[in-house]
């Protein structure tokens, strides 16, 4: 029961966190192009990477951190499934450089995000 109350807090705060954030996202860059998914998604790669490399090594994130941030917070947080639809009603509307440069950044992005985070948490 612990377990999946601590995955239900992490998942509730991500999820709000995911909520503002892409509030914010839509005051500063407008509506054009689906910043707020991107940068969830972003952080949450840097995120994950960051912090699982820290529970390997056995610093600072126990079992019980564990699953309050990565399985609760970065899963409410990041999207895939928006991304995934961002990507198709994007080209559905005959915008596929939209389409495109959504699929592109998100994937190269986030994957040199992981690399960073783990980059940052073998440095500790």
């Amino acid at each position: 029961m612990e377990n999946a109350l601590l995955v239900m807090a992490g998942g509730s705060l991500g999820a709000l966190s995911r909520y503002l954030i892409s509030l914010l996202a839509v005051s500063l860059f407008g509506t054009g192009f689906p910043w707020g998914t991107l940068i969830v998604n972003h952080l949450g790669c840097l995120l994950i990477g960051f912090l699982l490399t820290l529970a390997e090594r056995n610093l600072l994130i126990g079992p019980s951190l564990r699953l309050f941030m990565v399985t609760g917070y970065l899963g409410a947080l990041t999207t895939f499934s928006t991304y995934a639809w961002e990507s198709v009603s994007a080209a559905g509307n005959g915008d596929w450089r939209l389409a495109g440069t959504n699929l592109v950044v998100n994937n190269l992005v986030g994957f040199l995000l992981v690399l960073l985070g783990i980059s940052l948490a073998k440095r500790l």
